[in-house]
């Protein structure tokens, strides 16, 4: 499910503003109008109602109004494959994550970044690294670097697949980068984004991947060792984007935030 505020979009075009395209969703901006993340998610479709409104003319408004139905619609559907597609993940059934991830990519919707910056094709990719279909896998994470080099986490299991098919400099590197890149990223999220108090609270995330960071740089890797750490770590990533998510809903619902990491 996913909240589709057509509203939102309105006051945007009308004040000409930007939407934005972070994937973090800072309350402050929005108010009380706030379009709040569905596990992490935020599907930006007033940058499509915004290039559509500028080819309509005005008196097409009703066919306007009609195309930002239809752009909603299909967000919903995408973002609700997408979500199905990450239960049947981190519960290891990659099989069926490929079938929801497939039929979201299928919908074509543009969409703005998880907050760690994933889209479907890194979901896809993922999924298919999940079923050892690995040149799938690297098609998919391709693309979503292709459209977003701030992809740490596609870059990530770009070299995973390397080091799964034979060890090399390249896939070290990737795999250093990824690592890197996605401690980085938590931790401006801890401390400069309004949500950031509810991320890793404990640090075990944090220090899990600088550990993981040292371990790939070291000269002589175990990476029968350090693959299947690297993989862990994945699956905790996705669980910390819930559990920040919900303690965050808690706290804004009323509710007392759950605390601790899962």
């Amino acid at each position: 499910m996913i909240i589709f505020d057509f509203g939102l979009c309105q006051d945007k075009l009308s004040a000409g503003a930007a939407p934005s395209d972070s994937g973090i969703v800072d309350r402050r901006r929005h108010g009380s109008r706030t379009v709040a993340p569905i596990e992490g998610w935020v599907f930006h479709e007033c940058d499509n109602l915004i290039e559509a409104e500028s080819m309509i003319p005005a008196a097409s408004i009703g066919g306007f109004l009609l195309l930002a139905s239809v752009y909603g619609c299909a967000a919903s559907q995408a973002a609700q494959q997408i979500q199905e597609g990450r239960r049947a993940l981190l519960t290891g059934k990659p099989e069926i994550a490929v079938q929801h991830f497939e039929q979201a990519a299928a919908l074509n919707v543009k969409a703005g970044a998880s907050p760690l910056q994933e889209s479907v094709w890194t979901y896809l990719g993922r999924a298919y690294y999940g079923t050892t279909k690995y040149s799938l896998a690297r098609q998919a994470l391709d693309r979503a670097l292709a459209q977003n080099q701030d992809d740490d986490v596609a870059r990530l299991y770009l070299g995973l697949i390397g080091a799964r098919e034979q060890t090399n400099e390249i896939s070290r590197t990737q795999i250093q980068a990824g690592l890197q890149g996605i401690y980085d990223r938590i931790e401006y999220i801890r401390r400069f984004t309004f949500a950031g108090e509810f991320w890793d609270p404990s640090g075990r995330l944090s220090a899990e991947l600088r550990a993981l960071v040292k371990t790939v740089a070291a000269p002589q890797v175990d990476w029968r060792s350090a693959i299947p750490r690297i993989e862990q770590l994945g699956l905790s990533l996705e669980n910390e984007v819930d559990r920040a998510h919900r303690d965050e809903l808690n706290r804004y619902q009323g509710g007392s935030p759950a605390g601790g990491d899962m």
